[in-house]
């Protein structure tokens, strides 16, 4: 695989290398004013920020080309020896097409004549090279826009729908948003897309004809330009706000609480002069801004939200139960009896509040009058609390806390490509360039209990249950091998009371980690306080009529509203990585503006998540296990203790090592008993910080019945990161050093490639933009060679040395 990626970088090294993108390119033409013959060898200069991008002469036929030109307004300066010098202000320049500027009518004059003519730009209504639709949206035109995302700005080209759920996602004429690929500074977007206002230069989107130059794409691409570096010194500051959070109310313009922080700034970092010692342009350039937001509510309802009045929600947090009189018994949930005057509308959606940061910069390097370099990247940090219509009426403390973390780095290298000025000799190859671009993207998620962060065994704790356990004696009818209290056989017998351990009482000391569902559980022993048995003598009856043991949660109200405390049982974490190459060139033959790319794309992408509240009742499964049965081998038997003339026996539990499990061993380890010991593990009673996952071995996650309780890939099953490429031979077979099935499961990582060819050319008035293009997608993962069978199988040709039927 690596052998045939490097003769394919190689040999499209050697042809060209660019950015995914495509720069623009700006065509023009200089002539003489007073009867348009052409000015051959002018000197045409490009100018942005104050600085000179590159520098150029016209040809035979007056006619000059820039290529490869970052999207933006550019300034155009044409000298020619006895001409009036001519400034052309403003050219607009789009990603992938050719601007074409009118002519430069140059007039005769002094050779002496300084100053410069201005020209203002105009942007043509029909654009000649528009070869695809979509449209093209400007820093002037941002400035102007309410909209504050890159997203917000692409929505207002025709064909594009922006959805109104917080994501930013694109629908580019009715295709899902995974349709539509987004760039930013030729950056392929995985994870979020946020940038500061400030940052933008430009927005393009095409909606259809997408070049094949783009592909993987089935909706729209959106392309976005930040800006770059300026020979003067420039920068900004500004604050925004709509209002802010005052108890229960929002006060201001609006119920968003919208504050939000902004700058930026761009300036030289080593300038060049010219003989007078004037500043001339800037050979090291920066740009950088950034954002800071806060918002109360990001999407409030028109008509605000519903919610339990304090004082009733104070009444039941801390008092959820009342005793059910009826023939059910138990208790009953005090939040079903709320009523219509029991509720009120708040203007914002409680506790669904988002913070945000994100910066973006970039270091513009002119090398040489043909050669630019360009390192850049952006950083976007989100943390918000995600709103749940299950949750908003009386557990909206309780809203889960997702925290996303995106940042990308690039580097790009440019170079130009003089046309030859020989007469006699001129090129077949015109304004030839080659670009290339390597990029590195991170996206980190993770979604959580704000409270409880990665303390698994924090979430759904209720409190310490205390087990009072006595010897019990229950009527057997078998036959039993049995041996006399000097260990001596005695033969066997038909019948008998043997010894055996019940639980009487299951006291409770409540815990402050979760003190809602605390309350629960408190208020279910205030109620039965002069009456355990039945109620609270074992934990078994504590669950079925109403109380909570840890890992319970309480029963939605009416099956429409989580009760309060309710815990979200999720706790999850992705981490993607994308890194890219990607190349392209171009070079004018004649007529034809002819292009070549190639791009390649590895992804290295891991999960997990578990549902930690559950792990209270894996735990309390798997301990004991070992000790659950009797030995009628081992124990105390007497004679002097009948009931009914039945005899009584005092047994020992029997230790059965084929029943015990990793959990139990651990806990045991950290406890401090013997592995093998008797001592029956009182698991509630310890409180939450005595146990990890790590405890468990994967299988005892997995299996048994608990389908679904975690999941990972590129992670172990405790969430520690893999650092070795598993393969699926790995899965089912590597063991750690207790014995245990690892089940380690390697990182996605699929590999993208492409390559392809496109020529621009006019027929007449026509333009035609033509191309093809080569994708491959390799999986890159191991799969089972039979569907049906989860280990090797061989067909009857791969068997040696045995006689098949004919």
């Amino acid at each position: 695989m690596l052998k045939k990626l490097a003769v394919l970088v190689s040999v499209f090294f050697i042809v060209s290398f660019a950015i995914a993108q495509s720069g623009g390119t700006i065509k023009g033409k200089m002539v003489d004013k007073s009867n348009g013959e052409p000015l051959p060898f002018a000197n045409v200069v490009l100018m942005k920020g104050g600085s000179q991008v590159a520098g150029t002469m016209t040809d035979f036929d007056g006619k000059y080309t820039f290529t490869a030109l970052t999207p933006g307004k550019y300034n155009i300066q044409a000298t020619y020896v006895g001409y009036q010098p001519i400034k052309v202000a403003n050219v607009v320049v789009n990603g992938g097409r050719i601007t074409f500027v009118p002519d430069i009518k140059a007039a005769s004059g002094s050779e002496t004549l300084e100053d410069f003519e201005v020209i203002d730009y105009k942007v043509p209504l029909i654009s000649k090279d528009q070869t695809s639709s979509g449209g093209t949206v400007t820093s002037e035109d941002i400035k102007k826009m309410p909209g504050r995302s890159a997203a917000a700005i692409a929505a207002t080209v025709g064909g594009v729908y922006s959805q109104d759920d917080g994501t930013n996602n694109l629908n580019v004429r009715g295709v899902r948003s995974n349709g539509t690929d987004t760039y930013i500074d030729g950056i392929k977007v995985r994870g979020t897309q946020n940038l500061p206002k400030s940052a933008i230069e430009q927005v393009s989107v095409i909606t259809g004809g997408i070049p094949a130059q783009f592909g993987d794409a089935t909706g729209g691409i959106v392309n976005i330009t930040t800006k770059g570096a300026t020979k003067d010194w420039f920068g900004g500051i500004e604050y925004v706000t709509s209002g802010f959070q005052n108890g229960d109310d929002a006060i201001g313009l609006d119920k968003f609480g919208f504050n939000l922080l902004g700058f930026s700034l761009s300036g030289p970092i080593k300038t060049r002069k010219d003989s007078a010692g004037n500043k001339k342009d800037a050979i090291v350039g920066f740009f950088i801004s950034g954002e800071a937001k806060h918002e109360l509510d990001p999407r409030p309802y028109i008509d605000g939200d519903l919610r339990v009045n304090d004082e009733l929600m104070t009444s039941l947090n801390e008092t959820p139960y009342t005793q059910n009189l009826g023939d059910a018994g138990g208790v009953i949930n005090n939040a079903s009896f709320i009523r219509n005057s029991d509720l009120e509308k708040t203007p914002f959606r409680i506790n669904a509040s988002r913070k945000s940061l994100n910066f973006a910069g970039k270091i513009d390097i002119t090398t040489s009058k043909t050669t630019n370099v360009t390192v850049g990247g952006s950083f976007d940090y989100r943390n918000g609390n995600n709103y749940s219509r299950n949750f908003s009426l009386l557990n909206a403390q309780n809203n889960t806390q997702t925290i996303d973390r995106t940042w990308r780095v690039y580097g790009r290298f440019t170079q130009r490509f003089a046309n030859s000025t020989d007469e006699d000799n001129p090129s077949l190859i015109k304004d030839a360039f080659v670009t290339f671009q390597v990029d590195y993207t991170n996206f980190h998620t993770t979604n959580q209990s704000k409270r409880h962060e990665d303390r698994l065994s924090h979430y759904g704790y209720i409190g310490k249950f205390t087990t009072t356990r006595i010897t019990t004696f229950e009527a057997l009818q078998d036959t039993h091998a049995v041996v006399d209290a000097n260990g001596v056989p005695t033969g066997t017998i038909l019948n008998g009371f043997f010894s055996n351990e019940a639980s009487v009482l299951y006291e409770y000391e409540a815990g402050d980690l979760n003190p809602v569902l605390s309350n629960y559980t408190a208020n279910y022993y205030d109620v039965f306080a002069n009456d355990p048995f039945g109620n609270w003598d074992r934990r078994e009856n504590v669950q079925t009529n109403g109380g909570l043991v840890n890992g319970d949660s309480p029963s939605s109200v009416y099956s429409l509203f989580s009760s309060m405390g309710t815990q979200n049982n999720n706790y999850s974490f992705q981490d993607n990585i994308q890194f890219r190459v990607t190349a392209q060139g171009s070079a004018s033959i004649k007529d034809h503006s002819i292009k070549l790319g190639f791009e390649y794309e590895q992804r290295d992408d891991k999960s997990y998540f578990v549902n930690p509240v559950s792990l209270w009742g894996i735990g309390r499964q798997l301990v004991n296990n070992q000790i659950e049965q009797r030995s009628f081998e081992q124990g105390t038997f007497t004679s002097e203790i009948w009931v009914d003339g039945i005899p009584r026996y005092t047994v020992q539990q029997a230790y059965d090592p084929n029943a015990h499990n990793t959990f139990d061993k651990n806990l045991r380890a950290s406890l401090g008993m013997d592995e093998q010991g008797l001592n029956w593990i009182d698991f509630d009673s310890y409180g939450p910080d005595v146990w990890t996952i790590d405890m468990f071995s994967a299988d005892e996650l997995l299996n048994s019945g608990r389908t679904g309780r975690v999941g990972y890939f590129g992670y172990d099953y405790t969430g520690e990161k893999l650092s070795e490429n598993p393969s699926l031979d790995d899965f089912f077979n590597e063991k750690d050093d207790n014995g245990d099935f690892t089940r380690k499961n390697p990182s996605f990582k699929p590999i993208y490639m492409a390559g392809f060819i496109q020529d621009k050319f006019a027929f007449d008035d026509l333009i035609f933009n033509i191309g093809v293009r080569i994708d491959r997608y390799d999986a890159n993962q191991s799969i089972l060679k039979d569907k049906y069978s989860l280990f090797p199988v061989k067909t009857v040709a791969e068997i040696e040395n045995i006689q098949t039927p004919s």
